[in-house]
Formats: structure tokens, sequence, C-alpha cells
């Protein structure tokens, strides 16, 4: 009987999912991917998500995982590891800045879903613009945020960077402009990555830029008018 492939469940253009999928091309890990349309939830995605959400990855013929690190984490140490640290102190750390992604991850869905009008974008801008300074005297980075070895860290942080283009069509308040040098230089050599390059669509960002001008809020009211 064959081997049976892993699979993960996701929309085109979801971060979280990115972060899966880089893990597994990372990892060389074949597998399968099925992505759904979020506003129309296929009935049978709440019997394996608890919160209806994306990704959920299936490990086994009946073993579903559900939140990205959760399942990244998974794929990295069971396939002998490298993308996160084995000291639990630095794993620790890794996992702490990690969750600071994930936490301006929230100011993008904020931009893109929420803010009512252009003074509530500038100020989210301007949010992200202050935390990537956080992140870049934290950080320093070399090749990668660990030094000169890719891991879990640069995956999650490149799914943020990957939005900065197209965000900053949105407000004067521009991202992309105001990087620190050296977290030009990081992404630069991340996005190179086959692996980060090959996680979303070729036309990723007019794709991003369609989606974001379905949106009822002041982003999307300003991507349809582009």
């Amino acid at each position: 009987m064959p081997e049976q492939r892993y699979k993960i469940v996701g929309h085109r253009l979801c971060p979280y999912v990115q972060r899966v999928v880089i893990t597994m091309l990372e990892k060389d890990i074949a597998f399968d991917r099925l992505d759904i349309d979020l506003d129309n939830k296929p009935d049978w995605l709440q019997e394996i998500s608890p919160f209806g959400q994306v990704p959920v990855f299936r490990a086994g013929p009946d073993d579903w995982l559900f939140e990205s690190g959760v399942i990244a984490a998974f794929l990295d140490g069971s396939s002998g590891g490298g993308l996160l640290p084995g000291d639990p102190l630095a794993r620790a750390r890794h996992e702490a800045w990690m969750s600071y992604a994930d936490g301006m991850l929230n100011i993008v869905a904020r931009i893109i879903y929420r803010d009512a009008d252009a003074t509530a974008v500038r100020r989210s801008m301007a949010d992200l613009t202050e935390r990537l300074d956080i992140v870049n005297a934290r950080f320093a980075p070399k090749d990668y945020f660990a030094g000169s070895d890719f891991g879990l860290v640069d995956t999650v942080f490149a799914t943020l960077f990957r939005y900065f283009p197209v965000l900053d069509m949105l407000s004067e308040v521009a991202v992309g402009d105001r990087l620190p040098g050296t977290l030009v230089t990081w992404w630069e050599t991340v996005r190179a990555r086959p692996s980060v390059s090959a996680a979303v669509p070729r036309d990723y960002e007019a794709e991003l830029g369609r989606f974001i001008a379905g949106k009822q809020s002041h982003a999307g009211r300003v991507m349809a008018q582009l």
C-alpha cells in the first residue's frame, strides 16, 4: 500500500500557509496542496479545523494538525531538525520573535480588513515601522537571523515582508522605504531562496492587490481605484 503523502489545506495568499510550505520545500518534503476560498469555506473544513481557519495539515490518515507554528515545528523535528535551535533557551528566543512577527501580521490584517480611513492606515503603518526598528536593533542579521543558517524565524518574517510593496501603495507612510539597511540586505537574501519564492503565486503582488480591493476597508477602497 503506498505511503500517504502529507497534505496542506490553505489559501493561495495566506502568510501562515506560506510558512508551512516554505518549511516543507526547505526540507524537501513531498506534499499535496489544496487551496480554498476563505469567503466560501467548505463545510468539511470545520471538521478538521476547530477555528475554521487555515492552514490545516494532514500528518496521517486521520491526523490533522492546525496552527502554522505547530505544523512547522513538527515538520522540522520529524525531518531531522535544523530550522530551530536544539538548545532550549535559544529555541525559546526564536519562538518569542516568531510570536512578535505574528503580532506584526495582525497589524497587516488590521490594515487590510478593519482600518476605516486614511488616518487609521497611517497609524498602523507607523506602528509597523516602529516595530521593524525594534527587530533591526535586536537581530542586526548577518545572512539570516540566526547568523549563517536559515531558520523558521526567517520563514515567519519573510511572510510579513512580502506584504510591504503592496501596503506601500495605500499610504504615504511607506514601510519599504523606511527599512533599516540590515533588514533590506536580509530580505534580499531571503526572498531569493527558491522555497520562499515558490510559496506564493508568481503574480502574488497583483493577486494580493485584487484580494485587498474586495475588502470593505479604507485599503480596499484605495486599492480598488488603483
